[in-house]
Parts: C-alpha cells; sequence; structure tokens
C-alpha cells in the first residue's frame, strides 16, 4: 500500500480534486520547426501558458509527447489527485494508455519515460482534441513565429519562410489607436522607422550588432501585416525593408 504523508497535527494535506493540462502544437515540415505548449488548469483556475520553440521536429505525434512531457512534469508537484489531459492527436492517446503502433517505436520509447509522471495521480482521463484555450495557442504561434525566424538564418530557407510569414500575416488583426497601429490587441507595430513589440521581431534581435540585423533579419508577420494593409505586398520588398531596419 502506498503511504499516504500527514500534515502538521497528523492531518492530512488538502488536495486539490483535479487539474486539466492541456497541450497543443504548431509545426512547418520543411524547416522541421514547432512550437509545442501547454497549460495546467488546477480546479478551473488556469495557470501560465508556456511553450518552447522545438527545432528539429521530426513529427507531430514526437511534438506534442515533448509537450505533454514538459507539462507532467510542471504537473507533478501539485496537490492534485486526478489528472485530466487533453491532447490533440488520438494517437497519443493511444500510446499513453500503453496502445502499440509499430510505426512509432521512438514515441512508445517516449512514453515509457513518461508512465512515472503519470503513475503521480490516482487517475487520467484522456480528451483528444484541439486546443481550445486562446492564450495557450497564442503563445504557441509565438514560439513557432521565433523558430521560424531562427530558421530564416540559413540561406536556403529565407525564401520559403518570407513566404510563410505573409501567410501568417493575413491572420493578423490591425487595430488603429491614438498612438498608432495595434497588432493582435498586443503589439505596437509601425514602418517608418520599422518596429514591432514581439518577441519575433525585438526579443530576438535586441543584443545583435547592427551588421547582423540587416543581414539575417526578417519582418515578422505584424510588420508585414501592416504593410500590406499599406499596400507593400512583394515578399522580396519587404524582406528588403526589414533589412535597412534599425
Amino acid at each position: 500500500m502506498q503511504e499516504r504523508r500527514t500534515g502538521p497535527g497528523g492531518t492530512e494535506p488538502k488536495a486539490a480534486d483535479e487539474c486539466r493540462l492541456e497541450v497543443a502544437v504548431l509545426l512547418e515540415g520543411r524547416t522541421h520547426t514547432a512550437g509545442i505548449g501547454w497549460r495546467i488548469s488546477v480546479e478551473g483556475r488556469p495557470g501560465p501558458a508556456r511553450a518552447k520553440t522545438r527545432r528539429r521536429a521530426s513529427s507531430l505525434l514526437s511534438c506534442e509527447l515533448a509537450a505533454v512531457r514538459r507539462g507532467l512534469t510542471e504537473a507533478a508537484p501539485l496537490p492534485c489527485a486526478r489528472l485530466r489531459l487533453c491532447v490533440p492527436d488520438h494517437r497519443a492517446v493511444v500510446l499513453l494508455q500503453g496502445g502499440h503502433f509499430p510505426r512509432f517505436r521512438r514515441a512508445e520509447a517516449t512514453v515509457v519515460r513518461l508512465r512515472s509522471l503519470l503513475e503521480r495521480f490516482s487517475s487520467v482521463q484522456y480528451e483528444s482534441e484541439f486546443a481550445r484555450d486562446p492564450e495557450l495557442a497564442h503563445v504557441v504561434a509565438e514560439a513557432l513565429d521565433a523558430g521560424l525566424h531562427a530558421a530564416a538564418e540559413k540561406e536556403e530557407h529565407r525564401v520559403w519562410v518570407m513566404e510563410r510569414i505573409v501567410e501568417r500575416a493575413r491572420e493578423v488583426v490591425l487595430e488603429r489607436t491614438e498612438t498608432g497601429w495595434v497588432a493582435n490587441g498586443r503589439y505596437r507595430v509601425q514602418l517608418d522607422p520599422m518596429r514591432c513589440d514581439c518577441p519575433a521581431w525585438a526579443a530576438r534581435w535586441a543584443r545583435a550588432p547592427i551588421g547582423a540585423r540587416r543581414a539575417q533579419r526578417l519582418p515578422c508577420k505584424h510588420i508585414v501585416a501592416l504593410a500590406m494593409h499599406e499596400g507593400i505586398t512583394v515578399p522580396a520588398d519587404l524582406a528588403e525593408m526589414a533589412r535597412k531596419a534599425f
């Protein structure tokens, strides 16, 4: 029988009834770049949405299991008796429940390493569906954007990444305010001088020398969205604008 620890005075510490772990993944197969994310909610109260860029990503399944591993590691110390795990790919659910896929031996090996984290909970329920959490979806998209900009440092990927940024820019929502343009309700963005507060543009290149920035940097999707709004639609012109930016 597993020993149950007690608190001061011999009373058992109160455990939360349930925590929910939701994971989300975006993968660009051509550059093998992904954004993986996870978020834990305890008794309906969501914690911070977390995300990482994953390079040399082999498949959506491997990325989802990597996100599950990070989420379970974060959830393990929490005083939760039960776990509800939301994973988009039903194959991941089958593997986590002990199923077998001959094609996915590496994924099965990953799941074996997750068993000890899953056994920490008295019960685990699974959901197979895409992320419903907009904040989680946002941080995963930002992690993917950061990875794409890193991939663009390799010359063979630059043209394709620029085209992908243009495609992603079509989903950006621009709002005109008294102080300028705001993208997706979060980031201040302008063209002259070129500027955006998002991590893909500001944080990634903050410490790079000006020469390196001009040679390597591509515009983020928010800058591209504003440029397209102003009538600049040729990817080569957008990339050249970024090379000249400070």
